[in-house]
């Protein structure tokens, strides 16, 4: 399986670009100032984040059999993690995403799911309460119906309530096919892949 970039068998590091033409380009088409700095983690992020830890936050190997899609986020969000690690960025979630995880049928998992979250939720201040009233009212407004989950909906005003730049999610099928259809939004909604096709120019800062 063919990953997002390679890695040099003799020193382990990361190639992520051969020619300054390739890193020049993508440096124009993903400028710095662009960087998404307050990223809200939809649910399916977050546990992405807790079932795959070992090889998002320790490097350990994509299985083979892994959806290529699904190795290619994973892949996206260890490198991303990666850089973040020396990287001022705030990573959101809100009150809504921990009524999501209180649903995950295993109980250890979910405990695992909610003790991760916690730890980025903002829930209370002035923020929050503005978040869950635009949630409301998004709902009951038909703003974002171009979106046919309604949690989906709720998720992605709650990112606006608490100033994100971008809202992060794996779910293809009902939210990034859909996206164009949404109206011009303060924040932008991206896959793990394009979150960090944005930090990859710029990485060599963190390093």
């Amino acid at each position: 399986m063919n990953g997002l970039e390679e890695r040099d068998q003799r020193t382990g590091r990361w190639v992520l670009y051969k020619t300054q033409e390739q890193h020049g380009s993508d440096c124009e088409r993903y400028p710095f100032e662009r960087i998404p700095c307050r990223v809200f983690l939809d649910t399916n992020v977050v546990n992405a984040l807790v079932k795959h830890a070992d090889q998002i936050f320790e490097q350990q190997p994509i299985r083979e059999e892994s959806d290529q899609t699904k190795a290619h986020d994973l892949e996206a969000l260890m490198h991303v993690f990666f850089v973040g690690s020396r990287a001022n960025w705030d990573l959101v979630a809100s009150s809504k995403t921990l009524e999501e995880l209180s649903h995950t049928s295993s109980y250890e998992l979910r405990d695992t799911l909610l003790d991760y979250a916690i730890g980025i939720v903002e829930s209370e201040g002035e923020a929050a309460a503005h978040a869950r009233d635009l949630g409301r009212r998004v709902l009951g407004s038909g703003l974002f119906d171009a979106l046919p989950d309604r949690d989906d909906r709720e998720l992605v005003a709650h990112a606006i309530g608490l100033g994100c730049d971008a809202f992060c999610t794996s779910d293809r099928k009902t939210i990034i096919r859909r996206r164009h259809r949404l109206p011009k939004l303060p924040i932008r909604i991206v896959t793990p892949i394009e979150w960090w096709r944005h930090i990859k120019p710029w990485a060599a800062l963190w390093s």
